[in-house]
């Protein structure tokens, strides 16, 4: 498996079914099943050949008899209770709350789902607080010149166990932010430097001065704060 994929089977606990969400190649499922973490599999995807492969794979792996493997739309042919896992990986954080939406109860009723979302993160982690998810575990992955999260959470059915995050939390992780890996170092700088690139063009490279550079402007100059905040809190 990639590193990314690695982190990923970290964060799942020994259980009795996994389902993969855009299982690719199908290289989790498998290793789940070699190491017994998981009894058995679902790996699902919404195309075809991906899951085909997948199946290819998994079979000369020899574990057909423990994968169902299903043409899906994000969590559509999954029943509630069917998994006690769910990994959603790979994909845009926009898509992934769409799937987790679209299959809210069905997500809530596993015992915790494992995320790698790839881009909209403070958008994502804002739905899921608000849908009542707490988050248990986070960490880094930086893979073709790009830095990652992977979230390991749980729904919270006791509003008294709920957690309200922060700005800086919602955009960087608040288990990410505790544990300060090299990996956050590294994204604050290069977000950074990258934010005030982009305000200095903005406001000093002739470009005309509208509405909306305007809230561009403003919406850089927040998250600038918040890289401050969290730099002076580490």
């Amino acid at each position: 498996m990639s590193p990314r994929l690695q982190i990923v089977y970290d964060m799942i606990p020994h259980c009795e079914t996994v389902a993969d969400v855009g299982c690719d190649h199908g290289y989790l499922s498998i290793a789940l099943l070699e190491n017994g973490v998981a009894k058995k599999v679902i790996p699902m995807d919404v195309n075809k050949g991906p899951l085909s492969k997948a199946r290819e794979n998994i079979q000369a792996a020899g574990f057909e008899a423990q994968a169902d493997l299903r043409l899906s739309d994000g969590l559509a042919k999954l029943s509630g209770d069917e998994a006690d896992v769910i990994c959603i990986c790979g994909m845009g954080g926009a898509l992934i709350a769409r799937i987790i939406r679209a299959g809210l109860q069905v997500a809530k009723s596993a015992s915790c789902l494992v995320i790698e979302p790839q881009s909209e993160y403070y958008e994502l982690r804002s739905f899921l607080m608000d849908a009542g998810f707490v988050i248990d575990d986070e960490d880094l992955i930086s893979e073709e010149n790009k830095i990652y999260p992977i979230i390991k959470l749980h729904y919270e059915s006791d509003n008294a166990k709920r957690l309200s995050y922060s700005s800086a939390q919602l955009e960087y992780g608040p288990v990410i932010i505790e544990k300060a890996p090299q990996l956050l170092h590294t994204l604050l700088d290069k977000n950074e430097s990258e934010y005030s690139s982009i305000i200095n063009k903005l406001e000093n490279g002739g470009v005309p001065s509208t509405e909306a550079t305007m809230a561009r402007c403003q919406e850089l100059k927040e998250k600038l704060e918040i890289i401050t905040q969290i730099k002076n809190s580490l």
